[in-house]
């Protein structure tokens, strides 16, 4: 097997175990809502790249919501992905979401009409100081097994073409410490996390962000979000 066809069974096998951890919240292929994910938010909190970061760029995945929330209570600026990047980016400030309509509003879609979506040209990202994702697995290398869809990997390398990142930028992914597997398949465009976060523990990789290579052959799909054609139209 190839590394995309071995990723794909590690998808199905771990999904599998991650149905029979968590039942309730476990969705195939998608990174698990853990029982411990409260805790390892809490973690992620206390850590220095954290601690001095004032603008945040962070999946929409359920598994970071109370990541989102904290950041918001912390004082920090986000810029979300919408779900599938459909819907672009939206930047999201302590003051426009109220404490008490944040476990609402920071949700996936709710996120859109919560912030201020960005329109490219016109809006600029601006600088990112972590990114912050969700993986179905990742080795201690920090190799992330995400869902398929390249979602995080596009999305660095479009941060990375406005130039809102630099190889300097810290991807820090929440997991619990059953997600940590021996080996996880690299391909090219995959993009490595420098940080894991559980509730037991942060785990430095060294791994450090590489140069993208996530835009000229990525597939139709994503080829074709507004998100990244209104990018590309900055560039001609």
């Amino acid at each position: 097997m190839n590394s995309a066809e071995i990723k794909q069974q590690m998808r199905r096998d771990l999904g599998a175990r991650w149905a029979g951890l968590w039942p309730d919240t476990a969705v195939p292929d998608r990174p698990p809502v853990f029982e411990s994910v409260g805790k390892a938010a809490q973690r992620l909190r206390a850590l220095p790249q954290y601690r001095i970061a004032r603008n945040i760029f962070i999946m929409p995945d359920p598994v970071l919501l109370q990541v989102r929330i904290n950041a918001l209570q912390d004082g920090k600026n986000l810029l979300a992905a919408t779900p599938g990047l459909k819907q672009g980016l939206v930047r999201i400030t302590p003051d426009q979401v109220p404490v008490a309509a944040r476990s609402r509003d920071l949700r996936g879609g709710a996120m859109f009409k919560a912030g201020r979506p960005l329109r490219l040209p016109e809006d600029s990202p601006g600088k990112v100081d972590l990114i912050i994702g969700p993986a179905v697995a990742a080795d201690r290398s920090g190799n992330l097994l995400g869902d398929g869809r390249g979602l995080l990997d596009l999305a660095y390398a479009l941060l990375s073409r406005v130039g809102s990142v630099s190889k300097k930028t810290n991807l820090v992914v929440l997991m619990d410490q059953e997600q940590i597997v021996d080996e996880v398949p690299r391909e090219e465009w995959d993009v490595p996390a420098g940080l894991l976060v559980t509730a037991q523990q942060a785990i430095t990789t060294g791994a450090a962000l590489p140069q993208p290579a996530f835009w000229g052959d990525m597939p139709p799909r994503l080829g074709n979000l507004p998100l990244v054609q209104a990018i590309a139209e900055m560039e001609d």
